[in-house]
């Protein structure tokens, strides 16, 4: 196919110039024909017309379509890629969004742009607070979060054990009065009648 488009070009471009030398010149027909050959020689081309020629002429080869004849697919195929990253986003949660701020976001939006933090640093959020205010506000934080926290877990399973301490306590007291109710009761009240 590249051939003939090839040839054909070179035919076209050739049949411009034989016209436009044909018209220039006076003589007959047979000279004409030598001028041809002469015009081919001077031109130097790397084609011979002869051979472009018989290229023209042969008949094309049928060749069929792609796909028509062919049997239909025995397989399929399927990307899951994209699937599997829709199941990931879905996992996300973008509905529910961390705390809100106090008059919504277009107030706090509204609020830095009239109070820029450069201009007004103790407008800011936690801009009352000094520097050591807010390390000894971080310190309580972690001393609350570490040390409070499994003082509490020792502080309550040493309540817990002195409550069942005392529930055992009077468990056996109340069973020491029960007894000794008991042995109070005279015998014979104690014994059937017959």
């Amino acid at each position: 196919m590249k051939l003939r488009v090839a040839l054909l070009t070179s035919v076209l471009a050739l049949g411009m110039s034989l016209p436009a030398a044909a018209q220039s010149s006076s003589a007959s027909p047979s000279t004409s024909s030598s001028k041809d050959e002469k015009n081919g020689d001077t031109l130097n081309l790397p084609v011979s017309l002869e051979k472009i020629r018989e290229g023209l002429a042969q008949p094309a080869p049928g060749e069929s379509l792609k796909g028509i004849n062919d049997p239909p697919p025995t397989f399929r195929i399927e990307i899951r890629e994209q699937q599997k990253f829709a199941e990931l986003v879905s996992k996300l949660k973008f509905d529910k969004p961390g705390p809100q701020v106090p008059g919504g976001v277009d107030a706090y939006d509204q609020y830095q742009r009239l109070f820029p933090r450069i201009d007004n640093p103790r407008v800011q959020p936690y801009g009352a607070f000094s520097t050591g205010e807010i390390m000894t506000l971080s310190v309580e934080a972690l001393i609350e979060k570490y040390i409070a926290q499994k003082m509490l877990r020792v502080v309550g399973t040493a309540m817990r054990s002195q409550a069942e301490r005392e529930a055992r306590e009077e468990v056996a007291r109340s069973l020491a009065q029960f007894w000794a109710s008991q042995s109070a009761v005279p015998s014979s009240a104690a014994q059937p009648k017959e």
